[in-house]
């Protein structure tokens, strides 16, 4: 476009869901937003209504798609959404990619991908869609997707163009997830869209739309008859009918330090075991259940309590689990959250600290989803991680298929880098395993050593620091750094890649030299 021409104007962009709020739905001009969605049922559908909506309200559309053009509108027509109209109307616009992309793209490098698009969508459409995307950004290359990333962006930017990408990780090899979490990190938004107890679940991890930010947070979604997707109305919260307002409570003896002083209290009940727990708590319809975590209760027991607890009882009834001589890891408590627990009482509170948390939890519901597969949760709280020296290869390749498996299970990590030589980094992690760090995994490089802590947050990332170098940490502390988030990860992980030669160990690099230049055909 030349120089003193002006962008043209933009109608709206929408993810056209019905009941999804606009400031959600509405896309801001010059902004690229990133989709994760592996199932083509949920895909597909929620396309074809971006488009439909998009197109009905004027706005041209132009899709680049990896495959066959008119598979694409059949399926959106099975799904309920015909979209034939546009296409022979010229308003929708479908461009296929001839052939596998990636090989001639990486000949070439970011340059061709972006003249591509440049030449092929003309000014007048305010809506790009680039259905599977990974080849179009070379997410095999970290360097190159960086570059093709900033000049979508920029190419969006100078277009006034909503650019909607999508991604399907489950089909690509584990080692472009980290650059794919990179990348995304400066689009106006990236979402994950999942299957989830016969509907779905979209989830924002960050999303700047029209009308502003939006809350971190996941939205349910319900597949209509036809195919379609629709927003599922937020739960009720339920009524307390048969509510005496009297404190109720069941709990497991070996939790309370002074169990007769409990039953001297008329709305206490105190059981020996899970199962009478679970039968008392069927009973209330409001008050709290108290259950432990000690030496004689296996966690997986604990686990299949609380589940079984939350299904049997009111909403209004909380669930806190107390520790009694044994810790929980972090992750252990977040598997116990989201199997229904409302609080985890510390190992050294004392029964006025339990009376008070109840007091605190009194008069909340339970709304939260609780996960369809219980021994999957439970698996998500241990974990596979022995502690480690590993090749640099190997860490990047086992952060990477960590951070995806964790995606939509909520656990938190972090990636801590101490800067120094490499033999004071290789010192440092022997020490670590010496001092028995748990859940880690670590690497030296010429920059220091990396560590990696499966299940831990940012803010107990210091104390673990502490606690594993030692007297050496006042040394090497000013040149300790976190990231905890699954996109900072990746950006720091990109260091990695030359130290092992990402580029020149990618057997399709070598292949794609041999390649001839991009080609698209165009569809009508």
């Amino acid at each position: 476009m030349p120089a003193h021409e002006s962008p043209p104007a933009v109608a709206r962009v929408s993810l056209g869901l019905p009941g999804l709020d606009a400031s959600i739905a509405v896309l801001a001009p010059g902004q690229v937003y990133g989709l994760v969605a592996d199932a083509q049922t949920l895909r597909v559908p929620l396309l074809a209504q971006l488009l439909l909506a998009t197109l009905a309200g004027g706005t041209r559309c132009t899709v680049i798609l990896p495959g066959d053009p008119a598979a694409f509108v059949s399926k959106a027509r099975l799904a309920g959404f015909d979209l034939g109209w546009y296409e022979r109307n010229g308003d929708l616009q479908l461009i296929r990619q001839r052939g596998d992309p990636l090989l001639p793209l990486f000949r070439g490098g970011p340059d061709p991908v972006l003249e591509m698009i440049d030449r092929s969508v003309d000014e007048t459409r305010g809506l790009l869609v680039i259905e599977q995307a990974e080849p179009l950004l070379l997410l095999s290359d970290a360097e190159a997707s960086w570059a093709v990333a900033d000049g979508l962006r920029a190419w969006a930017a100078r277009r006034g163009t909503v650019v909607v990408t999508t991604f399907t990780p489950a089909t690509r090899p584990q080692r472009e997830f980290l650059s794919l979490r990179a990348v995304t990190e400066d689009f106006g938004g990236f979402a994950a869209l999942r299957e989830h107890e016969g509907g779905a679940l979209l989830d924002l991890r960050h999303w700047f739309a029209d009308g502003g930010s939006v809350m971190r947070g996941s939205l349910s979604l319900r597949l209509q008859g036809t195919g379609g997707l629709t927003v599922a109305p937020a739960p009720a919260v339920p009524s307390r009918g048969g509510d005496t307002g009297l404190a109720q409570v069941v709990a497991i003896e070996r939790a309370l330090e002074d169990p007769l002083g409990a039953v001297r209290d008329a709305g206490w009940v105190v059981v020996s075991n899970h199962a009478e727990a679970i039968e008392a708590a069927r009973r209330l319809s409001s008050g709290t259940v108290v259950l432990a975590f000690d030496r004689g209760t296996p966690f997986r027991a604990l686990c299949h309590a609380v589940a079984s607890v939350r299904r049997a009882a009111a909403p209004w009834v909380a669930i806190v689990v107390r520790e009694r001589g044994l810790r929980l890891r972090l992750a252990q408590q977040i598997a116990l959250t989201r199997l229904g627990t409302s609080t985890v009482l510390p190992d050294g509170q004392d029964d006025i600290a339990l009376a008070l948390a109840m007091r605190a939890l009194s008069g909340t519901a339970f709304m939260r989803t609780l996960p369809e597969d219980i021994e999957a949760t439970i698996a998500a709280a241990g974990t596979a991680l022995a502690p480690q020296l590993m090749v640099t290869r190997a860490f990047r390749d086992m952060v990477s298929e960590v951070l995806s498996s964790s995606e939509g299970i909520d656990l938190p990590h972090t990636l801590l880098h101490v800067a120094c030589d490499p033999a004071k980094a290789q010192q440092l992690g022997t020490l670590a395993l010496q001092r028995k760090i748990r859940d880690a995994a670590m690497s030296v490089d010429p920059s220091g050593l990396w560590l990696f802590l499966f299940g831990c947050p940012v803010s107990r990332a210091n104390s673990v620091a502490v606690r594993v170098f030692g007297r050496n940490h006042p040394e090497i502390a000013s040149g300790i750094s976190t990231e905890g988030t699954a996109g900072d990860i990746a950006r720091r992980l990109e260091r990695l890649a030359g130290a092992f030669g990402v580029r020149d160990a990618d057997p399709l690099r070598a292949v794609a030299t041999r390649a001839g230049p991009p080609v698209i055909a165009r569809r009508g």
